[in-house]
């Protein structure tokens, strides 16, 4: 005798046995008792959780001949409920959605309906997959569907109810099948394996449960898979794992465990052994971001069995990873969320999330935006203390003498200067802009001079470089071998330029029109600096764009003299925004230098 797969030998014969199903069985079951039968029925939900099963139960209530009428409890043993049983029976007609797609098929469909049944109370038509039916075949159906004879039910079953026309939905009762939970579901296939005498472990069912994802024909797929493989011995985890090619739970609380503790070592070799155990890592990639969810859950609602799907002894695993966790969840679910999608498009997954594993190691939380502002106000309140800002007085001005009021310094905007360190920016008006200065001191973004509060500057005097007796010539010479060594980008721009003019004061240099002058303008300070260092003394460079015999200055000036004015002036005030003390307190607290100095 052949081999009847359990799907088919377990599959529900009664509206009480279907699994997760309570909603759809108390309905038709108060609608049979109560004569309120439809004559349309639109079963829908995913793969494997009871539709057609249903559908046939449905059939047999109706066409159950042990009573004098239609019965929520068939009683199996009957000829017509054997009949449809075994999908023999003639009063009820199963048609496959998806080869009965054209109209001609529903033209038979209809034809066929007119007559009375040949046993039975009712002549029922079950339509699996009806949403593949054509768009031709469904404005067919519509006026029999809408006013069928009184000796016909319809039963549609689908899995994409959102492809069936509106004018088709309108006409039948709905029922939303739903997914199984993964512990309903465990305990179901436990009761099968019991009767089936297997011996089993708990755990190696629920692992079971998780891979059919809520679907009830899968897990008994993957059980007559299972089984064939111990054949008479134990079912356990490990085995399930094994012969499935999925990762247990104790895997993944293995790998969180590592990757919160730091360990980039242990974390591989868990990714490693799972790996040669054969495990699908695109199930494990996303079995452990669904972990990282679930942590995450935990740690945000104070009662989240009905959201985690767990038992209590997982429940505690998660409450012990949450704890550890602290606010790393999100910044790890976010970039392992990454690393399971490139590594679903690569020829090498296992190096993505091996590398991606690595990262998460070495991953920081994330300080809330509001907590940094908060620190921020705090540090701000505590300078406009004792040795801070003045505080003001009626109408906005300071409440010291006047002699304590450092005049505003005015000059004309510059171009910007970039050093290395955080961004901080000088307004038109020669003060610094401290609006998200401590955050660009952090994360090296620009702060803008718009809606800031402006700040004191502080003169202080700048001491002059030692002097030099190099020739200007020479100077220049030792500051391009300077840049050579250290600063390719920037010396590589100098060898491009012809030196128009030179002396111990000022270096003016010409360009083609075929270089980026704005390079000129970034690395300034640097070359400046470096004349200054050989020569002992304030020296200026200036740019030109010349094409032909034509000379065109590009500097930011109207003269060289202004030009020289405007450059003091912006050092006066690069130094003054250095030094002044919400700048160093915020380098203090965020514990980075300063990137740029913008003017």
């Amino acid at each position: 005798m052949s081999y009847l797969v359990l799907a088919r030998k377990y599959r529900p014969q009664r509206f009480s046995e279907l699994v997760g199903q309570n909603h759809v069985a108390r309905t038709l079951t108060n609608a049979i008792e109560g004569d309120r039968v439809h004559h349309a029925f639109l079963f829908t939900g995913a793969r494997g959780v009871g539709k057609t099963s249903a559908a046939r139960i449905l059939a047999k209530a109706l066409s159950c001949t042990k009573g004098d009428g239609p019965t929520a409890n068939p009683c199996g043993e009957c000829e017509a409920c054997q009949e449809i049983a075994g999908g023999r029976s003639l009063d009820v007609v199963e048609i496959d959605g998806a080869s009965n797609t054209g109209v001609d098929d529903v033209r038979t469909l209809r034809e066929g309906a007119r007559y009375m049944p040949a046993k039975g109370r009712l002549k029922i038509y079950i339509i699996d997959e009806v949403h593949m039916l054509s768009t031709s075949a469904f404005n067919a159906l519509l006026k029999t569907l809408e006013e069928p004879p009184p000796h016909v039910v319809f039963v549609f079953a689908t899995t994409e109810a959102h492809k069936i026309p509106t004018t088709i939905l309108s006409r039948c009762q709905r029922y939303d099948f739903k997914l199984i939970p993964t512990a309903e579901l465990a305990t179901h296939l436990t009761g099968i394996l019991s009767a089936e005498k297997i011996a089993h472990d708990p755990k190696a069912l629920l692992l079971v449960a998780r891979q059919a994802a809520g679907s009830v024909r899968d897990g008994l797929s993957l059980l007559d898979q299972v089984i064939a493989y111990v054949g008479d011995g134990r079912l356990t985890a490990e085995v399930v794992s094994e012969v499935l090619g999925i990762a247990d739970r104790s895997l993944l609380v293995d790998l969180a465990r590592a990757v919160l503790a730091h360990d980039a070592g242990k974390t591989l070799r868990i990714l490693a052994a799972a790996s040669e155990r054969g495990l699908d890592l695109g199930q494990l990639g996303r079995a452990f971001l669904a972990l990282l969810r679930d942590i995450e859950v935990v740690a945000r609602v104070a009662e989240p069995a009905d959201l985690v799907d767990a038992t209590p002894d997982e429940l505690a695993d998660l409450r012990s990873l949450a704890d550890s966790a602290g606010r790393l969840p999100p910044v790890l679910f976010d970039r392992w969320a990454r690393a399971v999608d490139e590594s679903g498009k690569a020829p090498t997954p296992r190096l993505i999330l091996e590398m991606a594993a690595v990262e998460l190691c070495f991953a920081e939380p994330l300080e809330p935006l509001g907590d940094l502002l908060e620190r921020l106000e705090g540090l701000e309140s505590r300078l406009e203390g004792p040795g801070g800002r003045p505080p003001s007085g009626p109408g906005g001005r300071s409440s010291g003498p006047p002699a304590t009021r450092p005049a505003p310094i005015v000059a004309r905007p510059v171009a910007p200067v970039r050093t290395n360190g955080a961004n901080v920016v000088a307004d038109s008006a020669g003060t610094a802009a401290a609006n998200g200065a401590g955050a660009a001191a952090a994360n090296g973004a620009r702060t803008t001079p718009a809606s800031v509060t402006p700040l004191v500057p502080i003169p202080m005097p700048e001491a002059p470089p030692p002097p030099s007796d190099l020739e200007p010539s020479e100077a220049w010479r030792r500051t391009k071998v300077d840049f050579e060594r250290r600063r390719p980008r920037i010396a590589s721009l100098l060898a491009s330029a012809n030196v128009l003019e030179i002396d111990a004061t000022k270096v003016v240099l010409g360009f083609s029109d075929q270089v980026d002058i704005e390079n000129t303008e970034r690395a300034r300070a640097e070359i400046e600096a470096a004349l200054n260092a050989q020569l002992g003394g304030p020296v200026r460079l200036f740019a030109k764009l010349t094409r032909g015999t034509d000379a065109v200055p590009v500097v930011r000036a109207e003269t060289l003299d202004e030009a020289d004015a405007l450059q003091a002036d912006r050092r006066r005030r690069e130094k003054e925004a250095r030094e002044h003390p919400l700048i160093q307190k915020a380098q203090d607290l965020f514990g980075a230098p300063i990137r740029e100095i913008k003017i």
